[in-house]
């Protein structure tokens, strides 16, 4: 597939759907997710205004004021790790997110994962990452929006995740107001730990469209199901999960590590902001 091809059907998608929505939001701050992540509870913060289109190469830029980096145990719910910043780091070839083993202390998980999430929340719009999966059964990564009760907001959430021990699909899945729009797991032509491909999903009042490389690959709408209305912030992570039928029985190694070398947001009526699939080529296929 031409990477032309797939800058040409992402912005055509967009601009199809922008008539559709303006971008009002709110805000809220903590973790993960539920059948395609569960959530931890960080500090809260101050409700923040909303975010504007932003795109990130994370080839090129450290952590700044845009992002918190999670640092908390998880003795309870769906997680078998804890989150540590030292698991986040953005290197030459992107940012990092790893999974180490700790002495763990009262309370804490042997292992230890890495998240971050936006201060801001974001409403309909055009989610992208290009992004490389950590390698290893046991593990999920996400990439996605949340909001939810410990923000004062109903569950509201679209996901993007990876699962260890299927690294030849992607699970796409959504909650409104708690309740699942139903997980799809979409087959994938590659191995997402070994390959760098771009994932996106657009959010629209109506419905919810992912694609992969640029390709068509799910769509949910509201004629038969709920679609989130809540803006959220976007969060991505790494962890060990609890749900071993999920995630399949711990073979990772220490230093496991998914490899983000873009994000992009913009909101549902912006068409020409920067998004990830115009650094396609060279993220992705090494042009």
């Amino acid at each position: 597939m031409h990477a032309t091809k797939t800058i040409a059907i992402v912005t055509l998608a967009s601009a199809a759907l922008a008539a559709c929505a303006t971008v009002d939001q709110t805000d809220p701050n903590a973790a993960s997710t539920t059948p395609a992540e569960p959530v931890s509870e960080p500090v809260v913060e101050a409700p923040v205004a909303t975010d504007p289109a932003f795109f990130v190469d994370w080839t090129q830029q450290a952590m700044d004021g845009r992002w918190f980096i999670s640092e908390h145990n998880t003795p309870n719910g769906h997680w078998e790790s804890d989150w540590r910043r030292r698991n986040v780091r953005a290197l030459p070839n992107g940012l990092n997110i790893q999974m180490t083993s700790k002495s763990p202390g009262a309370n804490e998980w042997p292992w230890s994962g890495g998240e971050i999430q936006t201060r801001r929340a974001h409403s309909y719009g055009e989610y992208q990452v290009i992004m490389r999966a950590a390698e290893g059964a046991g593990l999920i990564g996400g990439f996605f929006t949340h909001t939810g009760p410990y923000y004062g907001n109903p569950h509201d959430q679209i996901d993007v995740t990876f699962t260890g021990k299927d690294p030849y699909q992607v699970q796409f899945n959504a909650l409104a107001d708690s309740v699942d729009v139903g997980v799809m797991n979409y087959p994938l032509d590659f191995d997402v730990s070994k390959n760098f491909a771009l994932y996106s999903f657009i959010w629209a009042p109506d419905r919810i469209t992912w694609y992969v490389n640029g390709e068509f690959a799910h769509e949910v709408s509201n004629e038969n199901v709920v679609i989130p209305q809540t803006p959220g912030k976007l969060f991505a992570n790494l962890y060990q999960a609890r749900n071993k039928g999920w995630a399949g029985q711990p073979d990772f190694l220490e230093g496991a590590t998914a490899t983000y070398r873009c994000m992009s947001y913009r909101p549902l009526e912006d068409t020409s902001s920067r998004t990830c699939a115009d650094a396609y080529e060279s993220y992705v296929t090494g042009g």
